[in-house]
C-alpha cells in the first residue's frame, strides 16, 4: 500500500511542467466560466448568474478539466490509452452538441422578427408580409390566469380573431391590441361583447395582441370594412402603442431584416431555448396598492405612464396620427362613424392608492407631467381628433371614478390588462357614447 502511494507520488513529481501548466490553465478557465459567476453574477441565464457564452464555453472546459485530471491521477501505464479514449469521447461529445446546436439555430429554426421579438407562440401564429404576423384560424386553448385563479377558453374564427365562425355582418367593429382581444377574460366578459349586449347591436372583435396602430389600420382595411359596420371603435393603449408604432415603422423599412450571425446564434441556440425559463426577467418595481376594504397588496408594475412619449417617439407618434387620419377618411367615405377609444395605464388610474418604495421608481413610472405647453399621448391624440372631427373617448375619468368607489377588479395585478370590472367600465363608456349619438338600436330589417 505504502509502495503504491509512494510510486504514485513519484509519477506525479515526474510529470512534465507543461502538463501541470495546461491543467492549471484549464482549471483557471473552469473557475472563471463556471465558479466565479456564482459569486459575481454577470448574465441573464440560470437566474442571472451566467451569460450564454459562459455556458457554451464552460461545458467543454469543465469536461476537459475533468478528463485531464482523471488522466493525470491515473497510473502512468494507463495514461496514454485513457487519454486517447477520453479525448475521443470529449471531441465526439462536444462536436455533436455544437453541431446539433448550429443545425437547430441556422437550419431548423426559422427566425422571424415578429414571432421572435414578441415571443409569440408559433403554434398559434404565422408570418404575414403585410401585418408582420397573424393568428391562425381555428385556434383553441384553455389557459390559466394565475393572478385571478381562473381559467379562460380562447377560440379564433376563420380570420384568426376571437369571434364565432361565420360572422358576416356587424353593427360595430372593434379594432385594437390585446386590450380589445381580451385574452384574460372570457369572450362574454370582453367589452366588445358587453357593448353589443347592452346596446342591442351586433359586434365583431378584431383585436390582436402586439399590434400597433398601423397594423390595426391594415386590419380595418383587410377585414373590418367587409362587415359593413355602422361604427368602428379603435382602441389605443397609453402604455406601449407609440412604441409599437415605432417598431412597425422600422420593420416596414426592412421587412426581411435578419440579425447578424453571432446574434442569431446566441438568440436561437437550442441551449438558449432550453434555458429560456431560467432567464432573468427585467427588474420591475414593487409597489403597495391600497384597496377600499382597508387591505393592501404588493404588486409589480409593468407599464409606466410616460407623458413625454410623443416627444421621445416622434416617428411612432406621426405614424399613429397618420393611421388615424387614414382610418377616418376610409370610414367617412362609407358613412361609418369612427371613435377612438383611449385606455389609460393602471399606474395612472391607481395613482391615489399606490405607494412607491423608491423615489427613482416613482419618477420613472409616474412622473409629474408634461412641461410647458406639450401634451401627453392622450392629449395629443384628442387634439388631433378634434381637428379632424373624429370622436374621441378617453376612459381615464371613468376608471378614476370607478376606482374611487372600489379599485378591485379593474386591472389584473402584475399583468395590468383589464379585469372583469375594467371591461365593464369601458363598455359603459362606449354605451354612453352610442346613446349620445342615437346609435343604440339597429335599423329595422338590418342583417344580423
Amino acid at each position: 500500500m505504502n509502495t503504491s502511494v509512494s510510486q504514485r507520488r513519484l509519477e506525479l513529481s515526474q510529470t512534465p511542467f507543461a502538463v501541470w501548466l495546461g491543467l492549471g490553465l484549464l482549471a483557471t478557465a473552469f473557475c472563471y466560466l463556471c465558479i466565479l459567476p456564482l459569486f459575481r453574477p454577470r448574465g441573464d441565464f440560470l437566474w442571472g448568474y451566467y451569460r450564454l457564452k459562459d455556458l457554451l464555453l464552460g461545458m467543454p472546459v469543465a469536461l476537459a478539466t475533468l478528463f485531464a485530471a482523471a488522466v493525470l491521477v491515473s497510473p502512468s501505464k494507463y495514461r496514454w490509452p485513457l487519454l486517447l479514449r477520453l479525448t475521443s469521447v470529449f471531441v465526439s461529445v462536444v462536436a455533436v452538441i455544437f453541431l446539433c446546436d448550429i443545425v437547430y439555430a441556422f437550419i431548423l429554426y426559422r427566425p422571424d422578427f415578429w414571432l421572435d421579438q414578441a415571443h409569440i407562440p408559433r403554434a398559434y401564429s404565422a408570418p404575414d408580409s403585410e401585418l408582420g404576423f397573424v393568428r391562425k384560424s381555428g385556434v383553441y386553448w384553455r389557459g390559466d390566469i394565475p393572478e385571478m385563479n381562473r381559467s379562460i377558453e380562447y377560440r379564433t374564427d376563420e380570420h384568426g380573431f376571437r369571434n364565432p365562425d361565420g360572422v358576416k355582418r356587424a353593427d360595430i367593429v372593434f379594432i385594437g391590441d390585446s386590450f380589445t382581444e381580451a385574452g384574460q377574460v372570457s369572450d362574454e366578459q370582453s367589452f366588445a361583447r358587453l357593448v353589443a349586449s347592452a346596446s342591442g347591436l351586433t359586434s365583431v372583435n378584431l383585436g390582436r395582441g402586439v399590434y400597433g396602430p398601423q397594423q390595426e389600420l391594415i386590419v380595418l382595411k383587410r377585414y373590418g370594412l367587409a362587415y359593413q359596420p355602422r361604427v368602428v371603435v379603435w382602441q389605443l393603449f397609453e402604455g406601449n402603442d407609440l412604441t409599437d408604432a415605432d417598431i412597425f415603422a422600422g420593420w416596414k423599412k426592412d421587412p426581411n431584416q435578419t440579425p447578424p450571425f453571432r446574434e442569431r446564434y446566441f438568440n436561437h441556440s437550442f441551449l438558449a431555448q432550453w434555458l429560456s425559463r431560467t432567464r432573468l426577467k427585467e427588474r420591475v418595481p414593487l409597489v403597495t396598492l391600497r384597496q377600499r376594504d382597508g387591505t393592501s397588496q404588493r404588486i409589480p408594475l409593468r407599464y409606466r405612464y410616460d407623458p413625454s412619449q410623443p416627444e421621445d417617439l416622434p416617428i411612432g407618434t406621426a405614424e399613429t396620427l397618420q393611421a388615424i387620419e387614414e382610418g377616418r377618411r376610409l370610414c367617412e367615405s362609407r358613412g361609418i362613424k369612427l371613435v377612438i377609444l383611449f385606455v389609460p395605464t393602471m399606474v395612472r388610474v391607481m395613482e391615489p392608492d399606490i405607494s412607491f418604495d423608491r423615489v427613482e421608481d416613482q419618477l420613472r413610472y409616474l412622473p409629474e407631467g408634461v412641461p410647458g405647453d406639450k401634451k401627453d399621448f392622450s392629449g395629443r391624440t384628442e387634439e388631433f381628433c378634434v381637428q379632424m372631427g373624429c370622436a374621441f373617448v378617453d376612459a381615464f375619468a371613468a376608471f378614476r371614478q370607478a376606482a374611487a368607489s372600489d379599485n378591485r377588479g379593474l386591472f389584473i395585478p402584475g399583468d395590468e390588462h383589464l379585469d372583469i370590472r375594467g371591461h365593464e367600465v369601458i363598455a359603459q363608456s362606449m354605451v354612453n357614447w352610442l346613446r349620445s349619438r342615437n346609435i343604440m338600436n339597429p335599423p329595422t330589417g338590418a342583417a344580423r
